[in-house]
């Protein structure tokens, strides 16, 4: 299939830079379709997903919803893509099975802490509170067992866990602010892979408006 690829997201989205780290690791062209309004209610503005959830990739004829679908879909584009990429599937060791866990969690929990306190300004509640403890405590799990992650991941192999961890730690200054002074694994980590050229061509952005809406 040789049509053009789109990744349908946002700039500022984890889950969409996600996708675009994997595509420039991989060398695959594409270009990004924003989407303006993320709570819009239109699935059309969402490549058609019904559950109004980012990001999509189409090609053609053809979508696939979801960040991980995405990547995989990425991934068939390029000369062995998915043999070159270490999958959360690929993970056969409990620590490994438990760190994409954690990170998947973590990346779900700043959405939502993101859209509680700070898009839709509500204020704080248990549940609120929970979920803001269970992303510092999963911070805090991932910067203890770094280390012993990156000893067991295969290192001549994209790990979906690194993009998924570099998004998340990027996403915090920029969305929701935490210390991480005290996590000196996670800084680390997040301050050499900045140096890739896929970071460095996907940074953290606020989507311009459509034209008639900025207007």
């Amino acid at each position: 299939m040789s049509s053009t690829i789109e990744i349908v997201g946002r700039q500022s989205s984890h889950y969409t830079r996600q996708v675009r780290l994997l595509a420039h690791e991989l060398g695959v062209d594409y270009t990004l379709q924003p989407i303006h309004d993320l709570l819009g209610d239109d699935p059309a503005a969402f490549a058609g997903n019904p559950a109004l959830k980012l990001p999509a990739v189409r090609q053609g004829d053809v979508v696939v919803w979801g960040s991980l679908n995405a990547c995989r879909w990425i991934a068939r584009q390029a000369p062995d893509g998915a043999m070159r990429v270490a999958w959360p599937e690929d993970a056969t060791t409990p620590l490994l099975m438990n760190a994409h866990e954690v990170v998947a969690h973590a990346m779900a929990a700043q959405v939502e802490v993101v859209f509680h306190e700070i898009v839709s300004k509500r204020p704080a509640d248990a549940t609120s509170r929970k979920r803001r403890t269970s992303l510092a405590r999963c911070l805090d799990w991932l910067d203890a067992h770094l280390d012993a992650i990156h000893s067991e991941l295969p290192a001549e192999k994209i790990a979906l866990f690194d993009l998924g961890l570099f998004c998340l730690l990027e996403h915090l200054p920029f969305r929701n602010p935490m210390d991480l002074s005290r996590m000196p694994r996670l800084t680390g980590f997040v301050g050499e892979f900045g140096l890739r050229a896929s970071a460095q061509a996907t940074p953290y952005r606020f989507d311009a408006p459509p034209p008639e809406a900025a207007g």
